[in-house]
């Protein structure tokens, strides 16, 4: 139903909901009852949480994987290999690793390693197994420009 909804949108509208529930005395236990009067609002307020931290989940995986069917499908994919009639992609290695073409060595170094740190599989095992392929692509990308600037 919230599919495609920005979460700044949706969390917006979720706090006016969890607000007006919280502040309306006459809901599911009325709050003119006390104590359990505000169990039920703190309990919608707890599920709207878990509902927004799905749905950020859940608009994080499609963002990625509109990326990654983005970045497949067309004719020059980086991390396939071309098929006939196919050139490989032209990896510019300075915008890759966010340098300057006059950068130093210790800039170059520098940036690979926030890059790599940025963008690790270790670091992002935790996420789902799109994010950690679209992350294992980003890490080979920033390798192979860095290798290509060190040459």
């Amino acid at each position: 139903m919230f599919e495609g909804t920005p979460p700044k949108t949706l969390m917006t509208w979720l706090i006016i909901v969890g607000l007006v529930y919280f502040l309306f005395p006459f809901d599911l236990i009325p709050d003119f009852l006390g104590i359990p009067g505000r169990v039920d609002d703190i309990a919608l307020i707890g599920f709207l949480t878990w509902f927004y931290r799905n749905h950020l989940k859940q608009f994080m995986q499609d963002q990625a994987r509109a990326k990654a069917a983005g970045s497949s499908s067309g004719a020059n994919s980086s991390h396939s290999s071309p098929g006939p009639g196919q050139r490989p992609r032209a990896l510019d290695a300075y915008t890759v690793l966010g340098v300057d073409r006059s950068a130093s060595g210790k800039e170059i170094q520098s940036a690979y390693r926030a890059r790599m740190q940025e963008y690790h599989p270790d670091k992002v095992a935790h996420l789902g197994d799109e994010l950690q392929k679209l992350a294992h692509e980003k890490s080979q990308d920033i390798q192979r420009a860095y290798q290509e600037i060190g040459d």
